[in-house]
């Protein structure tokens, strides 16, 4: 009887320390993992509170620069209406003639400006275009003309003059970047007062190749809306990038030769 009651207190015993080992390696199995998973769960809330926190600037943000990027766009849209030779490529003998007669234009039209400004400017000249055809051809997806490196050579009266005559470039009817500028020699009381301004001129065709491509594709039917606004002033943009495609060399050397 004794021993039959002892067997089963062994018993007990072994069990509930069976059950004791099981419920530890449960916890010992379980735990660590359940732990990690919490610990994630608790860094990505941290996360999405930074990232809440900072939304109303980076919000701002958003839409600062969306602002600049439609001013710098409608800028570029003003320069191209305005400040640009029209130039129709989707024909290649009309479009070889008109750059056939495109430096006497543009000169005439910069010595013209030039000289409104009321100082005493040379030192620029436009390329003429190749005359042989069919290399003459210019590319019918060309958006910009090669530019144009000038040094120019201003005489005007005094330095504030100068000021002035620079603050007036951005005004010009062609799209002028303004590189450095020199002052030559000593400038004496009276005298006139001479600088060396390096400038590039830039010329975009006006054609965009979209539309090059819709006129090509109805046979002349659709209009290039890229085509069309008069030239005249408008607003400056320096430092804008400028976008390029392939075209003929240029010959002939430029026009104007002293300027």
């Amino acid at each position: 009887m004794n021993l039959q009651r002892i067997t089963r207190i062994h018993v007990l015993i072994v069990g509930l320390a069976l059950a004791v080992g099981v419920a530890v390696l449960f916890l010992i199995v379980l735990i660590p993992p359940r732990k990690q998973e919490l610990s994630r769960i608790l860094g990505r809330a941290e996360e999405a509170e930074a990232y809440a926190a900072k939304r109303p600037s980076v919000e701002q943000n958003l839409e600062s620069e969306q602002k600049r990027e439609t001013e710098v766009t409608q800028k570029y849209k003003d320069i191209l209406d305005h400040r640009m030779p029209k130039i129709d490529l989707t024909d290649p003998i009309t479009a070889t003639m008109r750059l056939w007669d495109l430096p006497a234009e543009e000169e005439g039209l910069m010595a013209r400006w030039f000289a409104s400004t009321g100082a005493q400017v040379s030192g620029f000249a436009f390329q003429t275009w190749p005359t042989a055809m069919p290399s003459s051809f210019p590319d019918p997806n060309m958006r910009i003309l090669p530019p144009l490196n000038w040094n120019l050579s201003v005489q005007v009266k005094d330095f504030p003059a100068l000021m002035e005559w620079l603050r007036k470039l951005p005004k010009a009817p062609r799209f002028m970047v303004l590189q450095s500028v020199t002052i030559q020699g000593y400038h004496q009381r009276g005298q006139p007062l001479l600088a060396n301004v390096p400038v590039t001129l830039y010329e975009w065709t006006g054609v965009e190749p979209a539309a090059v491509a819709a006129v090509a594709g109805t046979e002349g039917a659709a209009a290039s809306p890229a085509r069309g606004a008069g030239r005249g002033p408008g607003m400056g943009m320096p430092g804008m990038g400028m976008p390029g495609m392939g075209m003929p060399g240029m010959g002939g050397g430029p026009r104007g030769g002293g300027r």
